[in-house]
């Protein structure tokens, strides 16, 4: 029963906020990622799993503002795009954990922008990416980059071959 109202008072309220989960809150909107990235700069850890009416036009907002981003649960939010993905890579640079399952409008496009952002060199440790049916193989190329990958989950992605998870285990292992 949490509603956007609630959470923007929060959000006015805590300048210093560093760590929220409203995941499984399905009445939330942009309208809290507008107020989190408007009042909440400090913002490290983002838990918003199942909030299915968040879009890309509030993630922009976020990440344009909340640039300490650590670690981002997005699992099924199932409007994202690339263009959250971008904005990401471009203004986050700490990220650590990002988690994309059941996200089906992610492309190799999008990874691509995260695998070439500021934090696949240094930081991102985990991606996951189950059930997210636009990727392919192409993906795993892209995140090569990450040096500092731990762990990618790649369940029920049908478009990811044996042979490509070969070719990035070669290149991670060599």
């Amino acid at each position: 029963q949490i509603t956007d109202e609630g959470l923007i008072i929060i959000c006015r309220g805590c300048h210093h906020l560093q760590s929220l989960c409203v995941s499984g809150c399905a009445n939330i909107t942009d309208a809290i990622l507008h107020a989190l990235g408007q009042n909440c700069p400090r913002l490290r850890i983002l838990e918003v799993a199942r909030c299915s009416q968040l879009t890309d036009v509030g993630f922009t907002t976020l990440a344009r503002n909340c640039h300490e981003l650590e670690k981002m649960d997005l699992e099924e939010c199932v409007q994202i795009t690339d263009g959250t993905l971008i904005q990401l890579s471009i203004h986050c640079p700490r990220l650590q954990v990002l988690s994309l399952s059941h996200c089906e409008l992610i492309t190799d496009d999008g990874i691509r922008h995260l695998g070439s952002g500021p934090c696949a060199h240094d930081r991102l440790e985990v991606i996951e990416l189950d059930n997210c049916p636009l990727i392919t193989d192409a993906s795993l190329e892209h995140l090569k980059s990450c040096h500092s990958l731990d762990r990618i989950e790649l369940y029920d992605c049908q478009q990811i071959t044996r042979a490509g998870i070969k070719r990035l285990r070669v290149s991670c292992v060599g």
